[in-house]
């Protein structure tokens, strides 16, 4: 009986030394975050909001409050938080009293009504650029064509990338199709093929070796092929008019799409696109499900191209991208 006494008394010993752990381990937690929000620089506040993820949006309330009030970018990424919170708790309707960013919170009620929604918005024939026929293809305003007119089709854009031409064949041929043009593109005298073989390799995820090449543009996008390397691509992803080229920013996507896609919502807020249909025709790449949701009107004029880019962030926030 001793003994059986002994034994119980040391596991409440024990049970309590962890609880009392833990306790510690949590205040300490909490400390913590508390002195990075009230921190002066800004990436100790980032770092503090981090760690706050995942706390109930009444405790995330109060820990923001003097957060939401700043004009920095740990706000604005506090207030992702707030809203992806928001929408687990179901507690959309709080965020109106809370100094929310006015296009955010606008996002945010839309969504909320979107997802009480049956029906989807489908493309009409307004296109974004009606000469590109990549673009009637991927966004469904027109039928995509058999494969040997797909091929044929110049994958070269105006600005010289190849994006839209390979994200329609992406789409519209098979593994094999595809694994066939890796092969005979890697090699062809059409620069613009040779470049689409790189991409269409890291749309499929294989580890195809390419031959060396003396092209900074190709063997820039070998390496962030070869090495999934995000970094090279952001290094590269700006011409020398500081504009963003396409063909990078989709290999950066590829590379690593979690830190690609802050970078890529990032250089559309700023403008450095120099047609609007890349970067939306990558975004809905990337989050089909998201893109199919939207108005297919607001791609019409760069007003409304705004209100769909906020929409389509918003939408990645309620999906903790």
């Amino acid at each position: 009986m001793v003994k059986h006494a002994s034994i119980i008394s040391f596991t409440f010993i024990i049970l309590f030394a962890v609880v009392a752990g833990l306790f510690v381990v949590s205040k300490q937690r909490e400390t913590s975050i508390v002195r990075l929000l009230d921190s002066h620089t800004t990436a100790d506040q980032i770092v503090g909001v981090d760690k706050a993820k995942g706390k109930p949006f009444n405790e995330l309330v109060i820990l923001f409050e003097k957060l939401l009030l700043k004009q920095n970018d740990a706000s604005a990424r506090a207030q992702e938080v707030l809203v992806t919170t928001a929408f687990s708790e179901h507690r959309v309707e709080d965020l109106s009293t809370l100094p929310i960013q006015k296009e955010l919170l606008e996002a945010v009620n839309w969504w909320n009504e979107e997802h009480k929604k049956t029906t989807r918005f489908a493309p009409s024939n307004a296109l974004l650029v009606p000469s590109l026929h990549q673009v009637a293809w991927l966004t469904g305003v027109e039928d995509p064509p058999m494969f040997d007119v797909l091929i044929e089709t110049s994958v070269q854009d105006r600005d010289g990338s190849v994006v839209l031409g390979v994200l329609a064949i992406e789409k519209f041929t098979t593994e094999q199709q595809r694994n066939t043009l890796i092969q005979e593109w890697t090699t062809d005298y059409d620069f613009a093929r040779q470049k689409s073989a790189v991409l269409l390799a890291m749309l499929a995820d294989t580890s195809f070796e390419f031959p060396h090449t003396q092209r900074q543009a190709l063997s820039t996008l070998q390496a962030i092929q070869k090495d999934s390397d995000y970094l090279l691509a952001w290094r590269a992803l700006h011409d020398e008019d500081g504009m963003i080229i396409p063909d990078i920013a989709l290999a950066g996507m590829l590379a690593n799409e979690e830190k690609f896609f802050p970078i890529l919502l990032k250089s559309v807020k700023e403008n450095k696109w120099q047609h609007p249909e890349h970067p939306i025709l990558i975004a809905s790449y990337f989050a089909p499900e998201i893109a199919g949701k939207l108005p297919f009107d607001f791609l019409q004029n760069s007003e409304t191209r705004k209100k769909w880019w906020s929409l389509y962030t918003c939408g990645l926030l309620l999906e903790r991208r």
